[in-house]
């Protein structure tokens, strides 16, 4: 099935919280990990973590105050990345998970496990060659395969993950090898 975004038009909410049930498959992938500090750049109402108890967890929600693509600093000592972006901020013509995923680069570094909830475009939406300028790729296929670690797991989720909305999306995890390459969630 291919969903058609005039059909889905108007009907995809500004801010949609990642549902409990996928949290909870989350915890349970990583709880095993014993991970000390979490970082969740876009942490909403802080569901994607709350259940790692004993964790410390650096949250940044821009409702707070806190904007994630704002800071400047290095943020040291992170254990695991867990985030649910915006897939829509409107800075320029990035994709926003892309815009996310390249400030957790810059501020974690390129070692540390990142799972991250995204469109499918993210991987998909990218180009053998760009149109503008004859024989060269897209930008975001060049720091998939040369600037960005390897994707290490990828887990499928259904289209209809997210309530009120029907989108393609997949968590795209890296540094991860103490998970399998591939998930369907589970019914």
């Amino acid at each position: 099935m291919v969903l058609n975004n005039s059909l889905n038009k108007g009907s995809k909410r500004n801010d949609t919280p990642t549902p409990r049930w996928l949290c909870k498959f989350l915890f349970d992938l990583l709880k095993d990990q014993n991970f000390k500090i979490l970082l969740d750049p876009c942490c909403g109402d802080r569901r994607l973590t709350e259940l790692f108890e004993g964790c410390q967890v650096i949250n940044y929600e821009i409702k707070e105050g806190t904007d994630f693509l704002e800071e400047t600093n290095p943020i040291p000592n992170v254990d695991c990345v867990i985030v649910n972006p915006p897939f829509n901020v409107g800075r320029g013509r990035k994709l926003s998970v892309e815009v996310f995923l390249d400030k957790i680069f810059e501020l974690v570094g390129k070692d540390v496990p990142i799972l991250m909830i995204t469109p499918m475009g993210l991987r998909l939406n990218v180009y053998h060659k760009n149109k503008k300028k004859a024989q060269q790729q897209s930008r975001r296929l060049v720091k998939m395969r040369e600037e960005y670690p390897p994707i290490t797991t990828i887990i499928s989720l259904p289209a209809d993950t997210f309530e009120d909305t029907k989108f393609h999306a997949e968590i795209v995890c890296f540094n991860t090898p103490f998970l399998k390459p591939h998930y369907f969630i589970p019914a």
